[in-house]
Parts: C-alpha cells; sequence; structure tokens
C-alpha cells in the first residue's frame, strides 16, 4: 500500500524512482567507466564487488518475458521466477545491464542455474552470457565450515580482483565495509519504524525502499533512506492485523498490496528481497575474509536452505519478535521443498498464538494467480476477527 505520504516525499520519490527504472543506474555508471556485477542470491559478498569499485546489482525478473529463451534449456520444474531471470540473460538483457555474473547458492535453484550458464558459456559462446562465478558458502555454523567460508570468501576477492583489473587491498575491503554498515543500519531504522506498536511505513513502502538498493549507489541509498526515516517517524500510523510474511523472495509488490489493500499491516519478513539482506553487519575489527565469513554465515536461515527445525525455531522468534498476528507464507511453483517445512512451522506458531497460512505454487507474477486476492482477503478476515475476540 503506497499512502499520500509516502508520494509526495522527496526522498521516497527519489527511491520509488530509481525502484521503476531499475537498469537506469547501472547503465549510467557504465558509461561513466564503471564495472557492474549482476548478482543472483542473497547472498553474495557484496563487500568485494564495492572494494574494486564496482557496483553489484540484482537481475530482476521479467513479469513480461515469454521465456522462450529459458524453455530451449531449463526443464519445466524451475520455478518461474528464476525462469525468468534466466531468460533475461540467455536473451542478452544482463549483458546491457552486467558485466559479469555472481551467483551464491542461497537456494538449489540457483545452483542448478549456475550450472546452465557455466555450460552455456563454454559449448554456445556465442550466446551473451557475462563471465560468471560461483559463491559456495556453507550455512551450518561450526569452526570447521567457518575456516571453509574464509577459503571461498578468498576466493571470491580474487575473482572480483580480476574483474575490477586491480589488486583489492584490506582498505578497499574496510572502506566498504563501513559503507555498507552505514546502509543497512539507515534500512533499520526503517526496519523499527514498521515494528514498532504503531508502525508508520507499510510493507509496499519498504519493500520499495530496500529494493531500490540493488540498483544505485550504496551512499547514496543510505542517505535517501536516513532522510526518508526522519520524515517517516511523522507518518500517520497504520491499524490492522500485524503479518509477518516469509518464503520466496518478492521482487515486485503484489504480495505486500494483496495483504495491506485487504487490511493488514505487513510488518517484517524473512526473503532476501527484505529484512533478511542487510541482517547482521560486517565486524571491521576481524580479518577481512573472517568478517565476510561470518556475517554471512551467521544470518538467520535462509526460508529455502535451513532445516526444518532451524526454521520453525527462526520464524517463531521472528514474527514473535515482531508482534506478528498472522504469518503469511508465500511460495512460487515448483517450490515444494522448501514448502514442506510449513506443517511444523503452523503447529509452532499456533502454539504462540500465531495464525499461519501457505500461499503456495504460486506463479509469477503472483498476479496471474486469479484467486489469490480473495484467499489473501479470507486470511486477513480471520485475524481481524480473532482481533475482536481479544
Amino acid at each position: 500500500m503506497l499512502r499520500d505520504c509516502a508520494l509526495s516525499s522527496p526522498a521516497f520519490g527519489a527511491l520509488l524512482d530509481v525502484w521503476r527504472h531499475r537498469g537506469r543506474a547501472a547503465a549510467e555508471f557504465r558509461r561513466s567507466g564503471g564495472k557492474t556485477v549482476g548478482c543472483l542470491g542473497g547472498d553474495v559478498p557484496e563487500e568485494y564487488i564495492l572494494a574494486g569499485g564496482m557496483l553489484p546489482v540484482r537481475i530482476p525478473p521479467d513479469p513480461e518475458s515469454g521465456l522462450g529463451e529459458a524453455d530451449k534449456y531449463l526443464e519445466a520444474c524451475f520455478d518461474p521466477m528464476v525462469r525468468s531471470q534466466f531468460d533475461r540473460i540467455v536473451r542478452g538483457e544482463a549483458a546491457g545491464l552486467c558485466d559479469f555474473l555472481a551467483v551464491s547458492n542461497s537456494t538449489d535453484v540457483l545452483v542448478r542455474l549456475y550450472l546452465y550458464l557455466r555450460e552455456l558459456r563454454r559449448s554456445e559462446p556465442e550466446v551473451p552470457v557475462p563471465p560468471v562465478a560461483f559463491v559456495d558458502w556453507l550455512f551450518t555454523p561450526s569452526r570447521k565450515f567457518q575456516l571453509a567460508n574464509e577459503k571461498t570468501a578468498a576466493r571470491f576477492r580474487e575473482t572480483a580482483e580480476a574483474w575490477a583489473g586491480r589488486p583489492i587491498t584490506d582498505g578497499d575491503v574496510a572502506d566498504a565495509l563501513r559503507l555498507l554498515n552505514g546502509e543497512r543500519a539507515a534500512l533499520r531504522r526503517i526496519s523499527a519504524l514498521r515494528l514498532s506498536p504503531e508502525p508508520r511505513i507499510s510493507g509496499t513502502e519498504a519493500l520499495i525502499v530496500t529494493g531500490a538498493g540493488f540498483y544505485m549507489d550504496r551512499g547514496e541509498h543510505a542517505r535517501l533512506v536516513l532522510a526518508l526515516a526522519e520524515e517517516a517517524a511523522a507518518w500517520p500510523v497504520l491499524t490492522g492485523p500485524r503479518v509477518f510474511l516469509s518464503g520466496t523472495e518478492q521482487y515486485d509488490t503484489t504480495v505486500y498490496e494483496l495483504l495491506e489493500g485487504a487490511g493488514a499491516v505487513v510488518i517484517a519478513e524473512d526473503h532476501d528481497c527484505g529484512m533478511r539482506w542487510f541482517e547482521g553487519d560486517t565486524d571491521p575489527a576481524l580479518p577481512p575474509e573472517k568478517a565476510v565469513a561470518v556475517r554471512y554465515m551467521l544470518r538467520s536461515p535462509s526460508p529455502k536452505k535451513a532445516g526444518v527445525f532451524q526454521r520453525v525455531e527462526a520464524l517463531c522468534a521472528s514474527a514473535r519478535g515482531a508482534g506478528a498476528r498472522g504469518v503469511a507464507v508465500c511460495m512460487d511453483m515448483f517450490e515444494e521443498a522448501a514448502s514442506w517445512d510449513f506443517p511444523e512451522q503452523r503447529k509452532a506458531l499456533a502454539a504462540l498464538g500465531i495464525e499461519a497460512r501457505e500461499f503456495s505454487r504460486l506463479p509469477y507474477p503472483a498476479s496471474k494467480d486469479a484467486s489469490l486476492k480473495e484467499r489473501m482477503e479470507a486470511f486477513v478476515k480471520e485475524l481481524k476477527g480473532g482481533e475482536d475476540r481479544g
């Protein structure tokens, strides 16, 4: 839900403009002689990209894409959003957006996508796939895995140096850490205005504020977010059942607008286009590779990567901490494995007095699901009834 107070804000207007024209800043950066790195997955260590003087950008899916190129190479079981991202790459749109690609193992489908991209570069060099690197983290916290992740970080640093065409010094990395930590701190101020007992920023507005950062200079992003946080502290309070959103990352506002249009307030989420992206700082007191490895290893477990027990525990803690009345778990088509956690999550959340509803097998974009609006309205109506009963 976009309100007049947001649309009349200069800071929000600037962020909304970046959100609506996602490739423009990257194109301008490249025209000025800079290099850009397209990122697939929420665990690409942007610290090294920025330290090399390059700009990290997400590869957004295209809701209007016909998926003709993706259909030539991918099995039908690839989820529709990832198919759209792949289609943009092999059609050459990514080559217009970025000089290189970095793929993290944030989800199993991205691991497979990387293998397809690597093979395409080998076997069909005429397909315009930029040079691609893979970031293979181990996400289970342990000393052994931390040491392995430090080596992963070091390898990606070497890749970033090759792409940048120059060495990346520890001072360069320290500067990038400070820049990203400042941006994350600014975004957490926006989160505080959502998580407050009197929320001042809607989930739709927050998704745009956060997502603009995927496509622009990070220092400018932090400046605009801080300016917006100052303004938004005086915006009208939002009322309605507080809903926590989990599941597939959201590159458009459809799901948020449907929930908020039904009268809910989406006060938090745990996907990689929202609050999980700016969760946790990178400790500048640690050696660079250790700092980067620890940051990406110790964030909350991904909705698509962790085991059932970890996800149940994390979702319950996050939803309760946010004061959520309900949890909406939205999963794209062919992500059934990630939805296997839901029965245990629902049971654990019910014990906390939190209603949970699964919206699975969604197309991309979710607006193609003709029944989604009605189903979300019914969910919010149930939550309102629960509030009325006290």
